[in-house]
């Protein structure tokens, strides 16, 4: 065999064994891309598979940073709940007020108000001056099952949408259906406003060393964490999927989505979001407890009738969360009550469902006798 035909053969080697490698490296990350699926248990002990099934129904709501801050006390005897917050999972820098904790509790009883109706229950629901007391008593035996998959399909989702305007007549049912509603399409002079406050607050807030941190606490940086835990942001949910999703779990970890770089990558996220979509809407209520749970209701409500529509929605709160905009946008916006949500909407090609990473309901539900 002459020198020549060597070195062809080893070249020819090396490339095949790149070649390999490379297949290796790609089929893995397309195996560990795949969606994240978990199964937390429902299980309660003393408490009905009906029951239990409509609270892990309610859990699926929205809530900030997937820190799921709610502490319920079930009395099945009673067939009541006492629910609150839990302060040990509310976020300390971007929600000190505990505004967003509140919020997001009332989406939690607004989901568990239509998981309830959907198993044949009626509700009375009690807000008191810092828990909501929840009673239920059935009246029918057919299951909703439209109800059970809009609350499983109803989700963030982070992805770029359409530019479209929202459809008038769905824009105006909706603004007929909900006080405290307010939408600016795409194209009017408070959608770019909030374009612009959104960018400028999360460029503002991504300085802060502190709210670095604090984000990095609650996302999880591979699919073996999220299911241990079972609650935070996953890849998935900062809308990266498949390969990308990969090669960010591979890249990143908690040390890392401290520094400068990841907070340029999450503005530079932020300003395609404002980008790429069709409209904002804002809701506006009071600040004390009660008001603020209504507010959440309101939400997930509306979030409820945007998913039924295909409309996705991204929560966008940094100007809400960080001086000077916190304090001038309602007067920006000539709005009469504080706003409270800022929601981005959009038509996306694909609708997708909710990842369902929620903790076991034995974590947070105490059984009372």
């Amino acid at each position: 065999m002459t020198r020549k035909k060597k070195i062809m053969i080893t070249v020819f080697s090396i490339l095949g064994a790149i070649i390999i490698a490379l297949s290796a490296v790609l089929v893995t990350a397309a195996v560990m891309g795949k969606r994240l699926k978990v199964s937390p248990s429902r299980y309660l002990e003393g408490v009905s598979e009906e029951i239990q099934d409509i609270l892990w129904y309610s859990s699926i709501s929205a809530n900030s940073h997937n820190s799921q801050a709610w502490t319920v006390k079930l009395y099945p005897d009673e067939n009541k709940l006492q629910i609150a917050v839990d302060d040990k999972r509310t976020l300390a820098v971007v929600d000190a007020t505990k505004r967003e904790a509140y919020i997001s509790l009332g989406c939690y009883i607004e989901t568990m108000n239509t998981a309830f109706s959907a198993y044949g229950y009626e509700t009375q629901i009690i807000c008191n001056e810092n828990t909501v007391e929840l009673t239920y008593s059935k009246v029918q035996s057919i299951v909703n099952k439209d109800k059970l998959n809009l609350i499983d399909k109803r989700h963030t989702d982070k992805s770029a949408y359409s530019t479209k305007k929202i459809k008038d007549t769905t824009a105006n049912a909706f603004l007929a259906k909900y006080n405290g509603l307010h939408i600016y399409q795409n194209g009017e002079e408070n959608f770019a406003y909030l374009k612009q406050a959104t960018l400028d607050a999360v460029t503002l807030q991504s300085a802060d060393q502190n709210y670095r941190n604090e984000l990095a606490e609650w996302l999880r940086f591979s699919d073996k964490e999220a299911s241990e835990k079972l609650d935070g942001i996953t890849a998935e949910m900062i809308g990266l999927k498949g390969i990308v999703k990969t090669f960010y779990y591979w890249t990143t970890s908690r040390e890392s989505a401290k520094d400068d770089k990841f907070a340029q990558q999450g503005i530079d996220t932020a300003k395609k979001q404002v980008n790429n979509c069709g409209a904002f809407a804002i809701i506006t209520g009071g600040n004390t407890f009660p008001e603020l749970i209504n507010t959440g209701r309101t939400t997930q409500a509306f979030w409820f009738d945007c998913a039924e529509n295909n409309i996705a929605v991204q929560p966008l709160s940094a100007a809400l969360e960080i001086q000077p905009f916190s304090n001038s946008i309602q007067n920006d916006l000539g709005v009469t009550a504080p706003v409270q949500m800022i929601l981005r909407l959009g038509y996306v090609d694909e609708y997708r469902n909710n990842l369902g990473l929620r903790r076991n309901l034995s974590d947070y539900i105490e059984v009372v006798k």
